[in-house]
């Protein structure tokens, strides 16, 4: 599915856009103004401990809502579903996820001829991208290389991973390009739970939850692995389901 919608899904279906800043200024910052722009309330770092049915709708942490979007990680979801809708719940304890590590480097001086670059990955090698920050976000000297599936590579630790890509910098790029004794690593950031896995015959939980609630998130079965992509469409299907409990309970 994915190499069809990329590869002949028309002109533009094949763009990479890469964000010149934080992707929580390009989707979630936008969002929040919006909605606050028209009377919503935002609730920022506030972990929502209960849900509950009332006679109208939901009720989170006792405050009553109409419907209710779980739009969170799948635990948090399948924590908060587990009393209401344990089969919903036991069919998204049930996914498993992969690592996704990036080392950020700083190399003064330094340029790469492209904002990415893919680099080959094997048992000595952890990265199969790494980032130009001078080029995406004004950040002229500073490198993110990241490593997708990186599990095996957290077993070893995160400062083994982060030396073993200074050496595959030094392999892999160009001597001129790269001089390595200037490399330094900045930080390590490890996402645990970065994507789950997409294994064969595996079961992703619906978007529908029950009358009046739904979830969104990668992890909601549809077409995608583990994307952002996946994560849009899978916020269309949850309001689609909540308006179609709407109408029909109507």
């Amino acid at each position: 599915r994915v190499l069809r919608d990329g590869l002949f899904g028309g002109p533009g279906a094949c763009d990479l856009l890469l964000p010149r800043r934080p992707l929580h200024h390009l989707l979630p910052g936008p969002a929040i103004r919006w909605l606050s722009q028209r009377g919503a309330q935002v609730h920022a770092g506030r972990r929502v401990m209960a849900l509950q049915p009332d006679a109208t709708g939901w009720r989170l942490d006792g405050i009553p809502f109409d419907a209710v979007v779980l739009a969170c990680s799948a635990q948090e979801a399948a924590r908060l579903a587990r009393p209401l809708v344990p089969g919903w719940a036991t069919v998204t304890d049930g996914l498993r996820f992969e690592p996704i590590v990036t080392v950020y480097v700083r190399c003064p001086g330094v340029r790469l001829p492209l904002p990415m670059i893919a680099l080959r990955d094997d048992e000595w090698s952890p990265a199969q991208f790494v980032f130009d920050h001078g080029t995406i976000s004004g950040r002229p000297g500073t490198f993110a290389f990241v490593v997708s599936g990186a599990a095996a590579w957290v077993v070893q630790g995160l400062d083994a991973t982060a030396q073993a890509v200074l050496d595959q910098a030094q392999r892999a790029l160009p001597s001129d390009l790269w001089p390595a004794a200037q490399a330094r690593i900045l930080g390590t950031v490890a996402e645990r739970r970065a994507t789950f896995r997409s294994t064969p015959g595996l079961l992703r939980p619906a978007a529908f939850v029950a009358p009046g609630l739904a979830a969104a998130g990668d992890y909601i079965a549809g077409p995608y692995p583990a994307t952002l992509e996946g994560a849009v469409r899978s916020g269309s299907a949850a309001v689609s389901a909540l308006l179609d409990c709407a109408g029909s309970c109507a």
